[in-house]
């Protein structure tokens, strides 16, 4: 059952970007099914009937199945909406303050489901949610749905318009000594540069029968200058803030000439930044360490799956900050699969597949899914929070903060389990449990307790989430 506060005969609740109200007193409003392809859109959401949106009071509907019953018709309509994402647990009639509300749960679309749309346009008729209210997509947002929607990898497009000239060699020399280290009778060792090249994915034939580089191969191999002759808006940034202020101390950023600008050169020169910073003995081999810790493995880790599940065709790059109690990074696209899935680990569904694998021959990338899954271990071994994800939807972006405090450390419990509310408002007990390292039981009260003083509420069932008041 949904519960919901009411003070002075008003929802304490506010619409938000999960939340909607609605009236259709006397039917299904129109404005129902903007807010449906909104939420289906973007990160779903719950749309209260049965309430004036301006003053959040309960007027009731006045038959609720008929209402319900209008729904599931239009629903299964193909030319009012393009795909039913609903089943039967996910709508509810309730009575508050003896009014009638229907309460309609709506999931996020999985990728291969967007875009939802509603009137039998495509281009008209699809919508994303903004804060409180739904906006029509673009265009550009439009072909970012379709491109996640296919299940062709986005990397492995070939770029005539870019030539093998273009990438570059000290960088595929390096990545191939790494390999070569790391696995000394791997077969392609002996490969001569072209054929290690086409092997791995990063060049391949157009229909002259001549070799250009993949988006992946340039991506990885390339320079800076030659990348963002493909994708205008690609940026990769580092920076350090460990003196506590708000200017950072020390930056590795693309279009500066101070490197090659490419992935792999990227990930070297962070990854050893991040060991230097560490405080520990500095024996590297490579990229990694010989001496690695967990947090230094779960910093790198995340931040090879924010360059993995890359939209590079977004309008933001790829952002990683790394301060004294944390280390941040973001990337453009949203999340490709559920956050559950994500933290449960065997569900691989990177946005750019060949340079996954291209990571996991020297030892960067697990292909198996189970990077995420691996970090949210590490954290509950050595008592530091799982990494809170976040997303925005204009633009889209995934952000990832990983704190390198104990919870031990901290003082307040409570604001703890509320900074994972916040950070992540479908997160379960279990996981939060796991992660702060408590009885379930004792969560269990604590959280009622913060309940009970209105710090915390929860809207819908096990699809449901936290809001927090504080």
């Amino acid at each position: 059952m949904t519960r919901f506060n009411l003070v002075d005969g008003r929802f304490t609740q506010q619409e938000s970007d999960r939340l909607e109200f609605n009236s259709s007193r006397r039917g299904l409003s129109k404005d129902f099914w903007p807010t449906y392809s909104a939420f289906a859109n973007t990160f779903g959401g719950t749309i209260v009937l049965g309430v004036d949106d301006s003053t959040r009071e309960p007027i009731g509907v006045e038959d609720p199945e008929k209402l319900v019953k209008e729904m599931w018709d239009l629903l299964n309509d193909g030319r009012k909406v393009n795909v039913n994402l609903l089943s039967p647990k996910d709508v509810e009639v309730i009575e508050v303050s003896g009014k009638d509300l229907v309460v309609v749960n709506v999931p996020r679309a999985e990728r291969r489901k967007r875009p939802v749309y509603i009137n039998g346009s495509m281009e008209n008729g699809t919508y994303k949610r903004n804060g409180e209210g739904d906006y029509h997509c673009s265009i550009p947002e439009l072909k970012n749905m379709l491109r996640d929607s296919s299940d062709s990898s986005q990397d492995s497009e070939i770029l005539t318009g870019v030539d093998i000239l273009d990438l570059d060699e000290q960088t595929i020399s390096s990545f191939r000594e790494r390999l070569s280290k790391r696995n000394p009778s791997h077969p392609w060792n002996d490969r001569s540069d072209e054929d290690f090249l086409r092997l791995v994915g990063a060049i391949s034939k157009d229909g002259a029968g001549i070799y250009h580089p993949t988006v992946a191969g340039i991506l990885m191999f390339g320079y800076d200058y030659s990348i963002m002759a493909v994708f205008p808006n690609y940026h990769l940034d580092y920076l350090e803030f460990l003196d506590g202020g708000k200017e950072w101390s020390y930056r590795i950023s693309t279009g500066t000439g101070e490197f090659t600008g490419n992935i792999y050169s990227f990930i070297t020169a962070v990854s050893n930044r991040i060991s230097l910073n560490s405080g520990k003995p500095k024996e590297l081999d490579g990229i990694t360490r010989i001496d690695d810790t967990k947090t230094i493995r779960a910093q790198r880790e995340l931040l090879v799956n924010a360059l993995v599940n890359a939209d590079y065709h977004g309008l933001k790059g790829i952002r990683a900050e790394l301060r004294p109690n944390g280390f941040m990074v973001r990337n453009p696209g949203g999340l490709r699969i559920p956050l559950n899935e994500m933290f449960d680990g065997g569900v691989s569904d990177p946005r750019n597949p060949h340079i996954s694998v291209m990571l996991s021959l020297i030892g960067l990338s697990e292909c198996a899914g189970s990077g995420v899954s691996d970090i949210v271990a590490t954290c509950s071994k050595i008592g530091i929070p799982y990494p809170a994800y976040s997303e925005t939807s204009d633009p889209e972006t995934v952000t990832v903060n990983l704190s390198l405090t104990a919870w031990s450390e901290r003082k307040d419990l409570d604001e703890a389990i509320l900074t994972m509310m916040r950070q992540n408002p479908s997160v379960s007990l279990d996981s939060i449990a796991q992660s702060l390292g408590m009885e379930k039981n004792k969560l269990v009260r604590t959280v009622n307790s913060l309940k009970e003083n209105g710090k915390v509420e929860r809207i819908g069932g096990t699809r449901g989430r936290w809001i927090v008041k504080s």
